[in-house]
């Protein structure tokens, strides 16, 4: 950090570690590290997120940490999208990241030269893209960049690119770099991770259709599922999932359609992605948790089940 600091500058800086903990609140210690800098005779403030911060917080808590401390004060970042910092810039937020880019307008120093490409703005997020994350957490990735993601979920070098630019636009804790290529790098608390996550996940279930017979069909999913994972009791009828490329094929949408009848036969969900877990004839615990119904998710066994699911198969 120095060396960057001193090489974009021009100067020798002096940097050292300062604590807060007696001036700032203790929600902004247990966030950020501080550095105290002092620059062509003015002294500023380096804050470091100890953990990826999202943009929203960065913006009101940069005024609120300037304001108690009355110094200038510059986020060091470790990954930044085109839109991150063009918002800050905008905004007159300094910020610097390592190797990078670097905007202290209170030195007048400006952004340098970027080069990265411009990322699309997303609405949600893409199905590919999360079964290439939750694949990530089951398999603790550490390192993997776009052409190993590619050969492992057997996808394009484009689609891989195109998940990690969603990835990125997000600001999801798992995005790193190794050297110039950015990796996905799954930390070891998973619990903590998916309380990140969870927010930007979607239902894999597209549409969900009963029948009155039990198509038998090789994978199960809904509470079927989950009666496997854990000690609950499954419905009177299995639940099946399909992936929505397969439903022709297996001629489900050509079979008579019941509505949803006091006692179906079988219910099988179609999905926007299929991710083998294991044993392979299970729906995945993260998906099946996603998966889940409003009303089964406020169902305290449905609950209960689901944690015990993912304390034994995820955490």
């Amino acid at each position: 950090m120095k060396d960057f600091l001193e090489k974009r500058l021009g100067i020798e800086i002096m940097l050292e570690d300062i604590n807060f903990e007696d001036r700032l609140p203790l929600l902004y210690i247990s966030l950020y590290t501080f550095k105290l800098v002092q620059t062509y005779g003015v002294e500023w403030i380096i804050i470091i997120p100890k953990e990826q911060v999202h943009l929203s917080k960065l913006r009101k808590q940069h005024k609120q940490i300037e304001k108690i401390l009355n110094l200038h004060c510059a986020f060091y970042l470790r990954v930044g999208n085109l839109y991150s910092i063009n918002t800050m810039i905008s905004e007159g937020i300094p910020f610097f990241i390592e190797n990078r880019e670097i905007y202290l307008p209170f030195l007048g120093i400006l952004l340098q030269a970027n080069s990265e490409r411009e990322i699309k703005p997303i609405q949600r997020l893409s199905y590919l893209c999360q079964k290439l994350i939750l694949t990530a957490i089951y398999e603790d990735w550490n390192e993997i960049n776009v052409s190993k993601t590619a050969e492992k979920l057997e996808i394009t070098k484009m689609s891989a690119s195109r998940c990690f630019d969603e990835i990125e636009f997000l600001e999801m804790p798992i995005l790193g770099l190794k050297g110039r290529s950015r990796v996905i790098n799954i930390p070891e608390d998973k619990k903590a991770l998916w309380e990140d996550l969870e927010n930007f996940m979607r239902t894999p279930v597209i549409s969900t259709f009963y029948f009155a017979d039990d198509l038998q069909l090789p994978i199960k999913g809904g509470m079927s599922a989950l009666a496997e994972y854990s000690n609950i009791e499954d419905n009177a009828y299995p639940s099946y999932i399909v992936a929505k490329k397969d439903m022709n094929r297996l001629g489900i949408k050509n079979r008579p359609i019941s509505g949803k009848i006091d006692m179906p036969g079988s219910m099988v969900q179609e999905l926007g992605y299929m991710l083998f877990y294991k044993a392979g004839n299970i729906m995945d615990p993260l998906s099946l948790q996603l998966s889940l119904s409003a009303e089964e998710k406020e169902d305290y066994r449905i609950g209960k089940a689901v944690k015990e699911m993912l304390e034994e198969y995820v955490w």
